[in-house]
Formats: structure tokens, C-alpha cells, sequence
């Protein structure tokens, strides 16, 4: 698992150019920064710790029983943000994105706990290829 790159009011996502040096580019878009959390977060559960299931609250459900309650609910909640602001009409922005930033930021720093303890290398041996948008 590598280093986040993210500050809390913009994504700094990396691309490369065609000479193939590196720059980064930020966004201030919601729908992004819920779809890469949620992406980063499944990565981890399924290919490290082998949770199972469509999304982030059944792949968290999955693999439960080395989840501390508290980071449980962290993910929760993300997850729930995530949902609406993908699913629900009139739900058009992250309520506080400062707390969602912080407990993604959180959540992902224990689940890097728990794969040292717990994980595995992910199938293929491909590591450090989570999102890390942050």
C-alpha cells in the first residue's frame, strides 16, 4: 500500500503526459472523490483481506470479524455517502467533505493496520495498485 495523495478541498489525481512526465490535476468534484474512495476501500477489503460482495457495505459485511466496530462505521457512513450521491435525485454534493476526507484518510491508515495483521497479497501479486487518490 503506497502513499495518499489528496488534500481535503481537491483531488490530485496523477497523469502522465505523452513524454511521460508526471503532473497532477485537481478537481473539486464530489461524484469523483466518493467513486475513488469507494474503489480505494473495496480494493483493499476484497483483494487484501478477501471480502466478498457488490460494494462496499457487503464487502465490509464479508470480512466484519476483523473489523473494529468503530472503523466498521467509518466505512459505513462512506459508503452511505457514496450511495446517495450516486443514486439519489436530489442529492448533489458531500454534506461535509471534510469529514468525509477525514474519514476515508482514517479508515484507510487502520485497514493498512488490519492487512498487516490479517491481509494477503492480492491475486496476480500486484500490490500498491490501490486507487490512491489521497
Amino acid at each position: 500500500m503506497g502513499q495518499c495523495l489528496s488534500t481535503v478541498n481537491a483531488i490530485q489525481t496523477l497523469t502522465t503526459t505523452q513524454d511521460g512526465k508526471q503532473s497532477v490535476v485537481l478537481t473539486r468534484n464530489d461524484y469523483e472523490l466518493v467513486i475513488r474512495a469507494s474503489k480505494d476501500l473495496e480494493y483493499i477489503l476484497e483483494a487484501y483481506l478477501g471480502g466478498q460482495g457488490k460494494g462496499l457495505h457487503e464487502k465490509l459485511t464479508s470480512v466484519e470479524r476483523i473489523i473494529p466496530l468503530p472503523l466498521q462505521k467509518k466505512i459505513r457512513y462512506l459508503a452511505t455517502i457514496r450511495n446517495k450521491l450516486v443514486h439519489e435525485r436530489n442529492f448533489h454534493s458531500i454534506p461535509d467533505r471534510q469529514r468525509f476526507v477525514e474519514s476515508y484518510q482514517m479508515a484507510e491508515g487502520e485497514l493498512s493496520s488490519i492487512v498487516a495483521k490479517y491481509g494477503r497479497k492480492p491475486p496476480g501479486g500486484q500490490q500498491d495498485d490501490v486507487c490512491r487518490m489521497m
